[in-house]
């Protein structure tokens, strides 16, 4: 694995890249001082378009925060063809950048899914901290990944609607809250074939073997089948806890997030 970083400071925080050892030239920002943590994001957002855009600034009282571009999104590269493998190898580079020392994972959505991915292929991540991750049963012929590539061949914007209306399942009520995609959305959704790349096959008896600490978060007003499958993520997975927390539908403020995190973070 090579990393070749470069970085613009301006005050307490930095930007740069890294490359990952596919070659593929990942987009990063620190800020905050403390222990090292590394956010990564949710399927079809970067560091500008996340959907918890205060949350880094949130955990930089307390931690040094990393973020990223995840490949094929933002300002990162993207290497063909896909696999998640390379996700792995990425979150590598950035956890490279902290020079040796211990590193926490935060992932939101699917982007917890994938740290579950990572540490159990031996990604070495001190701690876990995930907001409702996806646990998607084993199946291999799943049409929804012919459907997203279809979509994105023809209209983003209906493939970005489609996206959070079938595959995350966005109630009808959260949907007309949301703003209309801009271009950057756009751009970002044809990344969406990689989270239904590593989704199936993610329930939690993949993870039985995890021994990295985990913890599982979720809103108490989240869809009821996310929280019992949160609520009951340690009784196969003996390295994790749960922590139900006041909330919305799929997400929970950024202080009440930070406090969870500190907490487990010891």
């Amino acid at each position: 694995m090579t990393t070749n970083q470069t970085a613009q400071t301006s005050g307490p925080s930095t930007s740069g890249t890294t490359t990952s050892a596919d070659g593929t030239e990942l987009a990063w920002s620190r800020a905050g001082s403390g222990p090292d943590l590394l956010i990564v994001d949710c399927v079809g957002v970067d560091r500008t378009t996340t959907p918890q855009p205060g949350l880094p600034a949130a955990l930089a009282e307390h931690f040094t925060v990393w973020t990223f571009d995840r490949r094929g999104k933002g300002d990162s590269g993207n290497t063909t063809p896909y696999a998640v493998e390379r996700e792995f190898e990425d979150i590598t580079a950035m956890i490279d950048l902290a020079e040796g020392r211990p590193v926490i994972g935060y992932g939101f959505s699917s982007g917890a899914t994938l740290l579950l991915l990572a540490a159990s292929a031996g990604v070495r991540l001190d701690r876990l901290t995930l907001l409702e991750p996806p646990l998607m049963p084993a199946d291999p012929e799943y049409a929804g990944r012919a459907e997203a590539q279809r979509l994105l061949d023809t209209d983003l914007a209906e493939a970005h609607r489609w996206f959070n209306k079938t595959v995350v399942g966005i109630p009808d009520e959260v949907m007309e809250q949301l703003t209309p995609p801009s271009e950057r959305d756009l751009a970002n959704a044809r990344s969406m074939v990689h989270e239904l790349t590593f989704l199936p096959r993610t329930l939690a008896e993949r993870f039985a073997d995890l021994t990295t600490p985990t913890l599982i978060m979720a809103s108490e007003a989240t869809d009821p089948g996310m929280l019992a499958d949160c609520k009951a993520f340690p009784e196969t997975v003996a390295a994790a806890t749960t922590a139900v927390l006041p909330g919305e539908w799929h997400g929970v403020d950024d202080q009440t997030l930070t406090q969870a995190i500190r907490e487990f973070a010891g």
